[in-house]
């Protein structure tokens, strides 16, 4: 009796390390198609992704809403991020019941065309997006951007 009493724990156990795994990974892929979604401008794959009350503070200080910073999207011209590469990694993310912190670096490499004007940028971020369980999905509520010297190599 004890050593089934062991095994179903044991296989209890193992499934709730499978669930948070699971989720962990689920978390990663939705981290990289928001990323692609910045690239390619996709609003509706953002508009998926982001909770309603999303915020996210940029590397600047300025606190940007999802409203905000969906309506620039919708407003920048077709191919003004095309030549970006950007490119995330050092991923690690810590679920805790429904919520979850994500962290990791981004490296942004390229031109952006917007506003008549052309900007070069070669900059690296270290940053932190928290993820919550809403209505069976996760969705991103918020992020963190800090900017650090390890500029993009060639």
């Amino acid at each position: 009796m004890m050593i089934m009493s062991s095994v179903t724990l044991a296989q209890r156990g193992g499934s709730r390390q499978t669930k948070k795994q699971s989720a962990e990974n689920r978390i990663r892929n939705l981290e990289q198609e928001r990323f692609n979604a910045y690239l390619k401008l996709d609003v509706s794959t953002l508009e998926r992704i982001t909770s309603s009350d999303y915020t996210s503070v940029y590397a600047d200080g300025q606190v940007v809403t999802r409203g905000q910073e969906l309506e620039s999207i919708k407003s920048a011209p077709a191919g003004s991020l095309s030549s970006l590469s950007a490119t995330i990694d050092e991923l690690s993310v810590r679920q805790f019941g429904l919520s979850a912190v994500l962290r990791g670096r981004l490296m942004i490499k390229g031109t952006i065309n917007w506003s008549q004007k052309t900007t070069n940028i070669n900059a690296a971020f270290r940053y932190t997006a928290i993820y919550a369980r809403q209505s069976g999905r996760w969705r991103v509520v918020a992020s963190q951007f800090t900017k650090i010297d390890q500029p993009v190599d060639e």
